[in-house]
């Protein structure tokens, strides 16, 4: 046998295509398709089709939820008025069947809209056809929308859609809402990465008004009470004799094709890193390299039937806290998704440039980072929910007189775009088909943003006037807040006599199970208390909703009187309302002093270095957490340090001795700020319970691997490892002073 010569090892950059190259080699052997059928089974599979009366269509998954949500209403209909099992009873449905649905629809749910209702209607005739493999017949179709408009509608006051105004956000806006998530925010996350997280949104959604659920997780999840199985178990329907033949096992393919699921996508619907290319670009003008950006969303309405993937380019702006560029740039740096090994830090990757005669240079993601989304919290992507809850609230504290929705950045693009862009173009972004006038129809501001008196009287039009009026910021007022009812009115509100009643009921239940020692009235005593406890949350958010409203309204009145009264009392309350920056965390008053105060710009050196700046800051600051503020912060005796240094503190300024009402595991924690890792509590008792409601639950998870290390600085440093919780109590105690209570005296 001839002797075989050993391949030489190659190294270089060349090693990762030969890897590459062999791996694709051996996926490309590996049969992917099924396995092809005899011609004894294909006549089998005929015959089955034979048999067949109704395939189910290709809904996207979206609509499949929505199905089985609806049948989850119809089980409680069959089970609550009809008193029958829900597939026997639709088997049987006529328009009868479907008009009381309806009825009862609009009676157990909170239904305002005759467009929810009759949305409702259409899901309901898709359940109908897909459990009995036909439609609902056409004229019925017809007596059951007019039973729906003419009875339904009026009876329960439903009003039309879009009604109450379509809120659209111009530039201005945009800009209030990111000033007052960087400077003003007093609300707490988890970690100041998902405030940037915001910032990005903000951006992107005003940018290109793509929907949330491009951006951010809107997948709804399936229903787990069984209906999804009910439903999409099998795709198809057969005649009804199809029990009495039953083919050998081998010839029942037609079940076995139409189950295949489609691939998995390996990655969430969200904006992900392979949707975007971040590269420096020559520019053609000027000969500078600037950097660029593209994004492409294909996570559109309606992408599983009509995929129209769009791609929208960025560029840098001189106003730092509209530059999306910078985001994206921070949140890299911060998940440290850069494939080139040496861009670790901000000024590395600004400092890129185009070497030679190439034009463009772009900058890779790791391949293990493609397929996870942008924006996440910790190792989940952002979710619409918290994306929208986050947007009323700040849209509210900042003074809004009605919560921004993530729409009305749609509405507010799309009308820019109708402005200054042809119309292919407005309907390409909004991913709209041209024929059936989406935007006219629904996306249109309704107020006339046109100076139609004095184009008529032939004089100057007031554009910028007119700009200001058709936009939701023209009401803003920064006095009010989302919750901004003075305590008086609520000391002044009589209690709700519902709520009285059900507390009464629920006290002789109480008094009657300590009286007699008996245990029947455990379950009535436990849904009174939830009762309440839903009666009062209503009643609080009725209160505030309606008082926000009467502010509103008598606000321009108020400050009428106020400047009747005198302008001297007018400047005082203009200087008492001028908005102060008061931020515990020193990063973001940095940035927040960046973006307001952000200094003329006369050359392209200065902006890239102000975006070093920003972006640098923007990335210490995902590093931090906030928490509570405190009402007070107890000053030590020591001298303490500058906070708004940049640098790392010393250890040397934490005494291994620590006060007895100063938590052990607080101040070790790097993303707090010095004095909320110094706080000292009223008292032992008050740190104790911070200490079990705060931190026992995560020690007590790293208890089981052994993994609990003293975070006092000087231990970090020495590396004291811990065996449990008890022996961490034993540990704070004997070398840092601090007692914390046992573990038998928790609760």
């Amino acid at each position: 046998m001839a002797p075989t010569r050993s391949r030489p090892v190659l190294q270089g950059p060349h090693q990762g295509f030969v890897n590459e190259f062999i791996h694709r080699e051996q996926q490309n052997r590996i049969s992917k398709g099924p396995k092809s059928l005899t011609a004894t089974q294909h006549a089998a599979l005929r015959k089955q089709l034979q048999e067949v009366r109704f395939l189910k269509p290709a809904w996207a998954d979206e609509t499949k939820i929505n199905v089985a949500r609806i049948l989850r209403k119809w089980k409680i209909f069959c089970r609550d008025v009809v008193n029958g099992p829900w597939k026997a009873v639709l088997e049987q449905a006529d328009r009868a069947a479907a008009m009381d649905f309806l009825l009862h629809m609009c009676e157990t749910y909170r239904i305002k809209s005759w467009g929810t209702s009759w949305e409702y209607y259409r899901q309901y005739k898709q359940l109908y056809a897909s459990v009995n493999g036909r439609h609902i017949d056409t004229n019925d179709n017809k007596e059951i929308l007019k039973w729906h408009d003419a009875t339904l509608v009026p009876l329960f006051k439903l009003r039309p859609p879009n009604v109450d105004g379509k809120p659209v956000v111009n530039s201005d806006g945009v800009f209030a809402l990111l000033v007052f998530n960087i400077a003003y925010d007093d609300g707490i996350f988890a970690s100041e990465r998902q405030r940037i997280n915001l910032l990005g949104i903000y951006q992107a959604l005003a940018y290109t008004g793509a929907r949330p659920g491009e951006l951010v997780d809107n997948e709804t999840p399936k229903p787990s009470d069984g209906s999804w199985e009910d439903l999409f178990a099998s795709k198809c329907s057969t005649s009804s004799n199809e029990d009495n033949n039953h083919a050998p096992h081998e010839f029942q393919l037609l079940d076995n094709i139409l189950a295949r699921e489609t691939t998995d996508r390996g990655r969430p619907k969200a904006l992900c890193y392979e949707d975007i290319r971040l590269m420096v670009v020559r520019h053609p003008e000027t000969g500078q390299d600037m950097f660029s950006m593209a994004v492409k969303f294909i996570h559109h309405k309606g992408m599983d039937n009509n995929p129209k993937p769009t791609i929208f380019w960025f560029t840098m702006t001189r106003r730092l806290i509209f530059n999306f560029i910078n985001v994206i740039v921070c949140l890299a740096l911060c998940d440290d998704a850069f494939d080139a090994p040496s861009l670790t830090t901000v000024r590395r990757v600004f400092q890129i440039k185009n070497v030679g005669p190439v034009k463009c240079t772009a900058l890779r993601w790791k391949k293990e980072w493609l397929k996870r989304p942008v924006f996440r919290v910790g190792d989940e992507v952002v979710r619409y929910h918290k994306l929208r809850d986050d947007l009323k609230r700040q849209s509210l504290d900042m003074g809004n007189e009605e919560p921004i929705t993530p729409k009305a950045f749609r509405r507010g693009n799309a009308n820019v775009m109708n402005r200054k862009a042809p119309d292919a173009v407005r309907d390409q972004a909004l991913r709209h088909d041209p024929k059936w006038a989406t935007f006219n129809s629904a996306y249109i501001n309704e107020n006339i943003e046109f100076d139609t008196q004095n184009a008529f009287l032939d004089e100057p039009t007031e554009d910028a006037l007119i700009n200001l009026f058709t936009h939701v910021g023209m009401t803003r007022d920064p006095r009010a807040r989302r919750k901004m009812v003075p305590k008086q009115v609520w000391e002044s509100l009589p209690p709700d006599p519902e709520i009285e009643a059900l507390k009464q009921r629920r006290e002789i239940l109480k008094d009657g199970r300590y009286r007699y020692k008996g245990q029947e009235n455990e379950e009535e005593i436990r849904v009174l208390s939830g009762s309440i406890r839903t009666k009062q949350a209503q009643r609080v958010s009725n209160v505030e909703e309606q008082y926000r409203q009467y502010f509103f309204y008598n606000r321009p009145t108020w400050d009428i009187e106020r400047q009747v009264a005198g302008e001297e009392e007018l400047e005082e309350l203009e200087e008492a309302w001028q908005p102060e920056i008061d931020l515990q965390i020193p990063e973001r008053a940095e940035l927040a002093e960046a973006f307001l105060f952000q200094p003329e710009v006369p050359t392209f050196e200065d902006m890239l270095e102000s975006c070093i700046h920003a972006v640098d800051v923007m990335f210490r600051l995902c590093q931090k957490r906030e928490t509570p503020r405190r009402t007070r912060i107890h000053k030590r005796a020591q001298v303490q340090p500058n906070t708004t240094d940049t640098t790392p503190l010393d250890r040397h300024i934490f005494p291994l001795l620590m006060l007895k009402t100063q938590c052990p595991r607080c101040i070790g924690d790097g993303r707090l700020s010095y004095q909320e890792r110094t706080f000292t509590y009223s008292r032992p008792a008050v740190m104790n319970d911070h200490f079990e409601r705060a931190h026992v639950t995560e020690i007590r998870d790293l208890e089981h691997d052994k993994l609990i290390f003293c975070e006092h600085p000087t231990c970090v440093e020495e590396g004291v490892k811990l065996d449990d919780l008890d022996h961490f109590r034993n540990h704070v105690q004997t070398v840092h002073g601090v007692w914390l209570r046992p573990r038998t005296s928790m609760g």
